[in-house]
């Protein structure tokens, strides 16, 4: 056979997931899997053959992988992960994380003098003040400090949420919050009981002190990128979805989502070393207070359009859209619902509201419109943070009489409690949307029955016609999206105890896999060239050790290693 015609690559001896044909309920038995081809042929990153058609593509020059029974899938499109807060706060900052920090008590362990980074301060992630009993408070860090011998260095400890952190009283006072500064609007500032701030802040409230945070070095950034791309790589991750980079990123995470750290991934991206794809959604105003105004500002001034005039490949890095919080997070009380659910809130906001700028309920939505209608109109996907069931309905609703089946296709982010009316809008209006399992079960045990019942309800949405995503929201949790898979076809994570036998809401192993791969190369308009592996697609895929479970054994998949994880056919990680 000629070079000219032979494969660089092919993959033999193990069952290929091509998932074309795939259609919700379809299962993993032994009999589907006898059905699926065991040979790929790749060849100028594409995929050109499988089954015996790949092994007549061998040449002299073709690099053969045994697969010895593994199972190629297609690459993970992990569509909500945060790559450069990920990258930043696994790579820079101490780890805080609930598998480590389960006591107040360690707090002095995690502080120690050789924490401090080069700009002086100790920056951490992770801890959750569920685990911990409470959340942190200046005083606890500046108790720490002065046990370690390191008094007066300034701490900011970044929660899991990504909504919230404590900051020391140094790191206070350099950031100018004092007794007198105000909750700004969509943030909220724990007090004393003399109305001191009491160091922990949440939303809008953290700007300030990300504002007056070092910012990351380039250099610093570029490296956390490559140690982070790697990681995701050895998980078989080929995209993502990195949900807000922008002038929002005050309030976000770490802070390191900058409209700097947009540029240096497109540095990244020009000098060669981004191996994966990567769609961007920007973010002009963080997690409190959006307004269509400020949107409007940030867009005209050329925000979406980063990527322009630089050559770099848009099937590698691209702006997509516009993130947008419709409301926060279940913890800090700042979730819309139709029924009171915020036992710690005040008085008559127990119900909570969304953190759209205006004063009011109808100003919030009237403002949540407008951003939708500007968005749509430039062109741009719009990705809406949607947790209670009235800010899902209100945004399902509000999509639709705006935008209904838009070529911008655009979702909601996190959906977490979607009630049925609303499948259907989103069904008949083309709306998208992405579900966290790992992150829903981080509560979702402690909800009443009612509430646990329309608590991602991905079966229904599935069956419905909805075209749904799983997604991590790393680093808010571990970008491994293997436990979402269980979690998603279980339903374990929703209940204390055994699953109900009426739970109807689990899903199958290959609609979970389908979710994390077709149905989101389809909400980033990818469907054509990647998402599944059949001929004509790019090679981008993933070896996974041993054979796709099916659902009575889908525990398995935990810490399944991936063997080889290719991108445009290019080897990317490898055991």
């Amino acid at each position: 056979m000629s070079a000219s015609t032979a494969a660089d690559t092919v993959l033999r001896g193990g069952p290929v997931l091509d998932l074309s044909d795939w259609q919700p309920g379809d299962r993993a038995t032994a009999a589907w899997l006898s059905t699926r081809p065991t040979a790929m042929a790749v060849k100028d990153g594409e995929i050109v053959a499988l089954g015996d058609d790949a092994e007549e593509l061998i040449g002299e020059g073709t690099e053969v992988v045994e697969l010895d029974g593994s199972t190629v899938i297609p690459g993970i499109n992990d569509g909500h992960l945060h790559f450069t807060a990920y990258s930043v706060t696994t790579h820079t900052y101490v780890k805080m994380c609930t598998d480590i920090f389960t006591d107040l008590a360690q707090l002095p362990q995690f502080l120690t003098r050789d924490k401090i980074d080069p700009s002086g301060w100790i920056r951490g992630h992770g801890w959750d003040g569920l685990v911990l009993g409470r959340n942190l408070t200046a005083e606890d860090i500046d108790k720490a400090l002065e046990a370690n011998g390191i008094p007066g260095t300034p701490v900011v400890l970044f929660d899991w949420s990504g909504h919230s952190l404590t900051a020391n009283s140094v790191a206070l006072e350099l950031a100018g919050i004092t007794t007198a500064t105000p909750d700004p609007p969509g943030g909220l500032i724990s007090r004393t009981a003399d109305g001191a701030p009491a160091g922990f802040l949440t939303d809008a409230a953290i700007a300030p002190m990300i504002e007056t945070i070092p910012t990351v070095p380039r250099s610093q950034l570029i490296e956390a990128y490559r140690a982070g791309q790697a990681d995701l790589h050895a998980l078989g991750i080929t995209a993502l979805t990195e949900p807000g980079l922008g002038p929002g990123h005050v309030s976000l995470l770490d802070g390191s989502g900058s409209e700097a750290a947009l540029e240096v991934l497109g540095d990244f991206a020009e000098s060669g070393d981004l191996t994966m794809r990567v769609s961007v959604l920007v973010l002009p105003v963080g997690t409190g207070g959006c307004s269509a105004k400020d949107v409007r500002r940030h867009l005209e001034a050329g925000l979406a359009n980063a990527y322009d005039d630089r050559e770099i490949d848009p099937r590698r890095l691209k702006i997509v859209g516009v993130k947008v919080f419709a409301d926060g997070t279940p913890q800090n009380g700042t979730t819309w619902h139709k029924e009171p659910v915020h036992t710690d809130n005040a008085p008559g906001h127990r119900c909570g509201h969304m953190v759209i700028a205006g004063d009011s309920d109808v100003d919030k939505v009237a403002e949540l419109e407008e951003i939708i209608r500007y968005v749509d109109g430039a062109g741009l996907q719009i990705g809406v943070h949607s947790i209670g069931d009235q800010t899902v309905e209100t945004v399902i609703d509000k999509i639709a009489e705006i935008a209904p089946n838009s070529p911008a296709r655009h979702y909601l982010i996190h959906t977490t409690e979607l009630y049925p009316e609303g499948m259907k809008t989103l069904v008949d209006n083309g709306i998208g949307a992405c579900f966290n399992p790992v992150i829903i079960s981080t509560f979702a045990t402690t909800l009443p029955e009612d509430r646990v019942r329309r608590t991602e309800p991905i079966g229904s949405a599935l069956r419905a016609g909805v075209r749904p995503g799983l997604t991590s929201d790393a680093p808010v949790v571990p970008p491994d999206w293997r436990p979402a898979v269980v979690y998603a076809v279980s339903r374990s994570h929703c209940w204390e105890g055994p699953v109900p036998a009426d739970d109807l809401e689990g899903i199958t192993s290959l609609d979970a896999l389908a979710m994390l791969t077709r149905e989101a190369a389809y909400r980033e308009h990818g469907e054509l060239w990647r998402g599944t592996l059949k001929v004509g697609q790019r090679a981008d895929l993933a070896v996974l050790d041993g054979t796709w479970p099916d659902d009575p054994e889908v525990e398995s998949l935990m810490g399944r290693p991936i063997a080889l994880t290719m991108v445009d056919g290019q080897i990317v990680h490898r055991v």
